[in-house]
């Protein structure tokens, strides 16, 4: 088993995306139903594994094959806390959807007794780049640039997703990681 201390998630019914902090370098999973994104992509600082997104018709069991790949994936890692995405709230569209897909992972972790934090996705954005209302493609930009990588170049694709999940899951990590710190500091000053 892989050790690690945070975990950011940016959960959909779609493209869910994880990110694991593993010391000083980061493992990504993510769902997808395009087959050239199933499989490894490794770079320096980044393990990145596309897995098969479910292909049922079925809402519920969508919503279960997405999260038994989320408790499988989070059983390989020994996690302090795990951070989400919280709802956008000016959002529209397949609203109650995206609430009962997340609704039965937040079951799921409470039952395994995993801690989460939920976090809105304008604090990310502002807590990344500080601009609350920072467009995906901003995002994508600052991430590149700071990691002297193209995630486009490293997946062969031009497509928002699932890049934009996972520079989502990269900053909800990251941030998870920095509150993670700040509780420590705060303790360690006690």
């Amino acid at each position: 088993m892989m050790s690690t201390s945070v975990v950011g998630i940016d959960y959909s019914t779609t493209s869910p995306c994880m990110c694991f902090s593993v010391g000083q370098e980061y493992d990504f999973y993510y769902l997808t139903n395009r087959k050239k994104l199933i499989g490894s992509f490794d770079t320096d600082k980044f393990m990145i594994t596309g897995d098969v997104a479910p292909d049922h018709w079925d809402k519920t069991r969508r919503y279960k094959y997405i999260s038994d790949w989320a408790m499988d994936v989070l059983s390989r890692y020994d996690i302090s806390r795990v951070f989400l995405e919280d709802y956008a709230f000016a959002a529209t569209g397949r609203v109650f959807h995206i609430g009962e897909n997340t609704g039965i992972l937040k079951y799921r972790l409470l039952k395994r007794e995993i801690l989460y934090e939920e976090v809105a996705p304008t604090v990310i954005k502002k807590w990344a780049i500080g601009k609350g209302n920072a467009s995906k493609q901003d995002l994508i930009e600052h991430f590149n640039k700071e990691h002297n990588v193209n995630l486009q170049d490293v997946l062969g694709t031009e497509q928002d997703n699932p890049i934009s999940d996972i520079v989502d899951s990269y900053n909800i990590c990251k941030y998870g990681e920095k509150w993670r710190s700040d509780a420590q500091n705060l303790k360690g000053a006690m």
